[in-house]
């Protein structure tokens, strides 16, 4: 493991993530890091098998300038409905989402950079750094986790994992929120008002999403775009 990223636990001894007893509530690790914010770098999350989550990691995917490596793209469009973070180097991001994985993946090359999953006996860094206004929901991604998981393990990790287009002219599902972010922005940068925005991307989202999201993630959208149209 990464010296610089060694967990510990409140009581401020080195920490083994399989190790429960050295776990604590949310709450508790908040108060100690405020409490002695020069030893430690930030908060981390244990994932186990009695939570529902994956952690994929995605090292080194992002350019000096922010952009996205082409590798990663595939990766990251499957799971741009769930929540993801830019990690402490800035250079990386962590995707989290539901489901489950036969085995942990340690570590696969991709491109210049490598993926890594997880769902049981490992340490996640939480930096609060959202990644293109990504939504704050962990969504169910058991099928995609176990295809992404499937590909590394049989060392087809070189390939960009691109989506087939649909039949009918529908968003596929990786796909849909920048699609919904995209039009939002467009239709801002064109002075439409919220609530016509919002009717476009409902009738988007329910027409022609290959799985329609839920009404009030669009709300959301279009509050977030409301955020960024403020800042441009």
């Amino acid at each position: 493991m990464d010296e610089a990223k060694v967990p510990y636990p409140v009581q401020g001894r080195r920490a083994s993530s399989p190790n429960p007893h050295d776990w604590t509530q949310f709450q508790n690790a908040l108060r100690s890091w405020r409490r002695h914010p020069q030893r430690y770098a930030g908060l981390g999350f244990v994932l186990c098998a009695d939570d529902p989550f994956v952690g994929i990691d995605l090292d080194d995917c992002l350019e000096q300038d922010g952009a996205l490596s082409p590798w990663a793209n595939g990766v990251v469009e499957r799971f741009s409905d769930t929540y993801i973070e830019i990690s402490p180097s800035g250079r990386g991001l962590k995707i989290w989402a539901k489901g489950a994985l036969p085995a942990n993946v340690p570590g696969v090359r991709a491109g210049h950079g490598q993926i890594e999953m997880y769902d049981h006996a490992r340490y996640f860094t939480v930096t609060g750094q959202v990644f293109r206004g990504a939504p704050l929901e962990i969504e169910d991604h058991a099928h995609d986790a176990l295809l992404l998981y499937e590909r590394l393990v049989q060392g087809r990790h070189k390939s960009s994992w691109s989506l087939q287009p649909l039949e009918g002219g529908r968003i596929p599902y990786g796909k849909q929120h920048n699609t919904l972010v995209s039009i939002a922005d467009t239709l801002r940068a064109r002075r439409v008002c919220d609530e016509a925005i919002e009717a476009c991307l409902q009738i988007v989202n329910e027409r022609q999403c290959e799985r329609p999201g839920p009404r009030v993630h669009v709300s959301q959208l279009v509050k977030s775009s409301r955020r960024r149209g403020a800042t441009a």
